[in-house]
């Protein structure tokens, strides 16, 4: 089934110096995958999502598949999550969620405000996210790190500078670095690693494609490095969300690097240009067949 959403979700902006991590009504999650791996990884990702309010929240999630320009159709689920409920949708790219075997991508995720009234805080609740790897050495275990839901409003635009930190790429530890993006239209961001003593010792520009996620892996060596992304190119409302992972390469134990942001080292017009409120675009909708989201809700485990 295949339909068009609405044309624009309201992001709604936090009051001035809330933190990031206070609830909102959208969120992208920078990172998805059920593929495997270099190094004999196999990379899966838990989506959780709750609902502190005392009603119900419908909710639409997008998978924007990685390297591909989505402003045709992408996969979609939509679903209620109860009150107060912790809804786990483990292995949300898996055959139950959106049997994307051998993909990786973005999540865009957001209260359908085509049936709830979305006003002040009514349509607030929290999105988490876990990305883990089977034991590439066969064990039982896993290594996993984090993709917190980012507040949708609080990515990167013209009025700041991303900054990635404690970055290495040598024999022990790779890096990747990735960017998803909430805008119908193709992005182009520069990203410059500079090294501990603070040299750019790499400059590269990178397209992001609409609706879109790419993500690669860093081929100049460092050491505790640092990576600067900033916008170059695209519509003036642009709104795109960077990341990065560091992997240890014997046991592709990973760390998710969240994307720090600030005004300094912009220009002052730039600066001054605040992230506010605004409507988004939506993508468009392909509903994923068979989706039953109580096919989670009645899983005695993960598995």
């Amino acid at each position: 089934m295949t339909r068009m959403v609405a044309t624009g979700v309201m992001i709604v902006a936090l009051a001035a110096g809330a933190q990031a991590r206070e609830l909102t009504s959208a969120y992208a999650v920078t990172a998805a995958a059920n593929t495997p791996g270099r190094l004999g990884t196999d990379w899966h990702t838990d989506l959780t999502l709750y609902n502190p309010q005392q009603h119900a929240v419908p909710v639409i999630v997008h998978f924007l598949p990685s390297g591909q320009n989505n402003s045709g159709q992408v996969p979609t689920v939509t679903f209620e999550v109860r009150p107060w409920e912790t809804l786990n949708l483990w292995d949300v790219l898996g055959p139950k969620g959106f049997n994307a075997r051998g993909k990786t991508g973005a999540l865009l995720i957001y209260a359908d405000d085509q049936r709830i009234n979305c006003s002040g805080t009514s349509c607030h609740f929290a999105v988490f996210s876990r990305t883990y790897t089977l034991d590439p050495k066969g064990g039982r275990g896993e290594f996993g790190q984090a993709f917190p839901g980012v507040p949708a409003h609080l990515g990167l635009d013209r009025s700041v500078i991303a900054y990635l930190p404690q970055l290495t790429n040598n024999a022990d530890f790779r890096t990747n670095l990735g960017v998803a993006s909430w805008t119908p239209a193709w992005v182009k961001v520069r990203v410059e690693l500079q090294n501990p003593a603070g040299s750019v010792i790499q400059s590269k520009d990178h397209l992001v494609p609409p609706f879109g996620h790419i993500q690669w892996s860093l081929d100049r060596s460092v050491v505790g490095g640092t990576a600067a992304v900033f916008i170059v190119d695209g519509p003036a409302d642009a709104m795109v969300y960077p990341y990065a992972s560091v992997v240890n390469n014997v046991y592709g134990d990973a760390v998710t690097v969240e994307a720090h942001y600030t005004s300094v080292g912009l220009s002052a017009q730039s600066a001054t240009t605040a992230r506010a409120a605004r409507a988004r675009a939506r993508p468009l909708a392909a509903f994923v067949a068979g989706f039953e989201v109580d096919e989670f809700r009645h899983a005695t485990d993960r598995e």
